[in-house]
């Protein structure tokens, strides 16, 4: 979905799912996938983002991230 380079604004969201926590953008450095341990054995992808106004590095979900265009 996303790939290295891309710029992106990202959310975090409160333990139960609740989107709102904090908020930024920033620039996607590294993937990661790997095959979830439910039955169903689906394949997640996270993204490493350097968060800009925070100057470090957080992984987040696909569903925690937007393309800045």
């Amino acid at each position: 979905m996303f790939k290295i380079g891309d710029y992106v604004s990202w959310h975090e969201g409160f333990a139960d799912g609740i989107p709102g926590r904090d908020s930024g953008n920033g620039i996607i450095i590294d993937t990661q996938s790997f095959l979830g341990n439910s039955q169903h054995h689906q394949k997640t992808t996270t993204y490493k983002v350097f968060r800009g106004r925070h100057k470090d590095f957080m992984w987040f979900e696909g569903r925690d991230l937007k393309l800045k265009g």
